[in-house]
């Protein structure tokens, strides 16, 4: 009898394309894949494959979102990480050192923690998946409230890769205490904005003329419960806040040559168009915004959940939490870049 033929072997163009296919808000298939041989391990640790990896996925996933736990203890706070995906990406002990810190802002795969010490600000910028850090010098102010933002200091960057490239951090405060909103700010071109809750106003810092203004919010939003400032696809700001158990979006037109107002224009019944349950309306808080993925986070009285702005499909995380703001972290989870972390995914299967 003669022996049973032997399978050809694939190309490693073939291998290729089809292990950049993997997809990469599930990380541990790259990890699996990178197990079978070393061809495979070298293929996909190599920069040049994790490159087009993130070029052909274009969107960095949403590995999960952070929040500042409350310690009981004391009033120190300690950041917390929720995946989306499973398993977690991040071993449990990656935030062990992280007592007494609490987190700011999250863009571009950083994230920036601060920490008050002798009552001046300490920052540090975080690459989870790398573990990178980089803590910086103390700001020449002090300053009795404020807020922040970590952006990617590349013009032009595509930030699917910009990772251990150069960064910068704009702090914007006061003497007073209604500045220290804790809500993200959003970036849209070369403006940050952040949201000074107690004052019902829009901070807008604008990067290259390096000048502040104020913008006065919908009306509605000074009634709302829980707000979250996002970037529209046309370049223009938009809100997402919630006024009774109605989720209402709204945007601000970006035509300088028309009369700068709001529009609202979308409002979602949440009892009854969306599997987002509640007891009582006065419970439901917008509690964050993923940039780029249009994902809201909301809260209520029943548990955490999120929903896709365009599909109003709904995600539900767990049970209730008292949550303030969520900080969504997106970032390609790739093995040239987490070497070091990338097999406690291995463990988990």
């Amino acid at each position: 009898m003669a022996p049973p033929r032997t399978l050809p072997e694939l190309m490693a163009e073939l291998i290729e394309e089809i292990l950049i296919r993997l997809p990469p808000d599930d990380p541990a298939c790259l990890v699996r894949a990178s197990l079978v041989c070393k061809p495979w391990c070298r293929l996909l640790s190599a920069p040049s494959f994790c490159r087009r990896y993130r070029a052909f996925h274009r969107a960095p996933p949403l590995l999960g979102f952070l929040h500042n736990n409350h310690l009981n203890t004391s009033i120190s706070y300690m950041p917390r990480f929720v995946p989306t995906i499973k398993p977690c990406p991040f071993p449990k002990q990656a935030f062990d050192d992280c007592t007494g810190w609490s987190v700011r802002d999250c863009r571009h795969g950083r994230v920036l923690l601060d920490i008050i010490l002798v009552n001046v600000v300490n920052f540090v910028v975080w690459d989870p998946v790398t573990d990178e850090r980089h803590r910086l010098p103390e700001p020449p102010v002090r300053l009795g409230a404020y807020n922040a933002a970590v952006l990617c200091a590349v013009r032009g960057c595509d930030h699917l890769d910009c990772r251990g490239g150069p960064f910068f951090v704009v702090m914007v405060g006061g003497l007073r205490y209604y500045i220290a909103s804790r809500k993200s700010s959003v970036l849209i071109r070369d403006d940050v904005y952040f949201a000074i809750m107690q004052r019902d106003t829009i901070l807008k810092y604008n990067l290259g003329k390096n000048c502040l203004s104020t913008i006065c919010p919908p009306e509605e939003y000074k009634i709302s419960g829980g707000i979250a400032l996002m970037p529209m696809e046309d370049g223009s700001l938009g809100i997402a806040s919630v006024v009774g158990s109605k989720l209402c979006l709204w945007s601000r037109n970006a035509d300088p040559g028309v009369d700068s107002g709001w529009v609202q224009f979308r409002v979602i019944e949440l009892k009854h168009k969306t599997p987002i349950p509640f007891k009582h309306s006065f419970c439901i808080n917008v509690v964050g915004f993923a940039e780029g993925l249009g994902i809201i986070f909301v809260t209520t009285d029943v548990g955490a959940f999120t929903m896709e702005l365009k599909s109003c499909q709904v995600k539900k995380l767990g049970k209730r939490y008292e949550w303030n703001n969520v900080y969504p972290f997106m970032s390609f989870y790739t093995p040239d870049c987490a070497s070091s972390i990338l097999p406690s995914l291995a463990e988990a299967h």
